[in-house]
């Protein structure tokens, strides 16, 4: 199918807020949230309280998911609505999140809202919701099409941001820095997601731009902090004889890792050592940039895809139509912005996912509104 792609300034935003305003009677009502019993409700009395949506996260334990989380809860919030929440221990458990998809739509959810752990391992949830006759939405990563002309009845939209694109800005602010010249590593997320995937891709496209840089390795720490520390440090032994430059990471718990492991065998991280990035908005990353550990962090307003992603779920329950895919912004975070992504952050390292928000702070909804003001890309037919 061909897409055409519209650059929009919050006309996605005027469009989702006229279902809203439909719905919402308040938004200052009180919010929870629970993944131990996979739900994340709203408490509001309006004429659509009794409709629910769910939404599977791949985990509770990256800030990426519970900024997802979040936004998705501060929809439910202005639309008045159920919102039930739940997630896998692991990126990797797609067994698990399959059956939690089955349970949610069990409980008598309307509709389905799932970041895949795995692209070509999840259809069956998508087939699951289908036969419920309930939307489902896609989020973060796209799910393969098995269904080929009629994927639009099974996953009619879907919601992220260009993670190539994303990386390779990335990339490029390393290869930047270091002039043009220099050895870089990659440490890439989790190999079978097709979001992981675009990120890896848009590194290796900024580095073959380069003749002067060169790829050491490349390795998968699967998106996780431990992992990332022991491949980093094998990546460390194995290049006793070179120095390297820079580590690009694909996310920020990895970063973290990297950080750790130059730190244990003997090395500096940062400008005046081995440049690091990551990608995110995680607070630790943060706190790693105003130290000036971590060179760079880039933030794709992730709490705006769990907003949205609840909008349209909504509008799907309602028969409206809605954009083919709708991507979040991304900004790149150093030490002259950090701290206008502090704030956000610190709230969402204060927030567990199986506990409650007992009121959303004016300046999430600020920070939200500020995401919702940079460019939105939609795709139509």
């Amino acid at each position: 199918m061909k897409k055409k792609k519209l650059k929009l300034s919050a006309v996605l935003l005027a469009g989702l807020m006229a279902i809203s305003m439909t719905a919402c009677g308040s938004s200052s009502e009180d919010t929870s949230g629970s993944a131990s019993d996979a739900t994340s409700e709203t408490d509001t009395e309006t004429a659509d309280s009794d409709i629910s949506i769910g939404i599977v996260l791949k985990t509770a334990t990256n800030s990426h998911f519970k900024d997802m989380a979040y936004g998705a809860v501060m929809a439910g919030q202005e639309l008045g609505i159920t919102v039930k929440v739940d997630n896998t221990s692991t990126e990797t458990d797609v067994d698990g999140q399959i059956t939690k998809c089955e349970n949610l739509i069990s409980s008598g959810i309307d509709a389905l809202i799932l970041t895949a752990n795995d692209s070509s391992g999840e259809t069956q949830a998508v087939q699951a919701a289908h036969d419920a006759g309930i939307p489902f939405v896609t989020v973060d990563t796209e799910i393969d099409n098995v269904w080929g002309d009629d994927v639009s009845e099974y996953m009619p939209n879907f919601i992220g941001t260009d993670y190539e694109e994303i990386a390779y800005n990335l990339a490029i602010s390393v290869i930047e820095k270091l002039g043009g010249e220099g050895n870089v590593v990659v440490i890439r997320g989790v190999d079978s997601a097709s979001s992981s995937r675009q990120r890896t891709t848009g590194v290796e496209r900024a580095i073959a731009e380069y003749d002067g840089i060169v790829e050491i390795d490349s390795q998968s720490a699967n998106y996780d902090q431990d992992e990332a520390v022991s491949t980093m440090s094998d990546i460390i032994q194995a290049h006793t004889s070179e120095t390297i430059d820079a580590v690009i990471c694909l996310n920020d718990l990895m970063a973290v890792g990297v950080i750790t492991a130059l730190e244990e065998n003997g090395l500096v991280a940062g400008e005046d050592g081995t440049i690091v990035v990551g990608l995110d908005g995680n607070l630790v990353a943060l706190q790693q940039v105003e130290e000036g550990k971590l060179y760079a962090d880039s933030y794709d307003y992730a709490i705006l895809q769990g907003y949205y992603a609840v909008m349209q779920a909504y509008a799907l329950i309602q028969g409206e139509e809605v954009p083919e895919i709708t991507y979040s912004p991304d900004v790149l975070v150093t030490q002259e912005n950090v701290d206008e992504y502090m704030d956000h952050a610190e709230e969402l390292s204060a927030w567990s996912m199986s506990g409650t928000i007992d009121e959303i702070p004016d300046f999430m909804w600020d920070f939200l509104e500020t995401g919702k003001e940079y460019e939105v890309t939609q795709a139509a037919d």
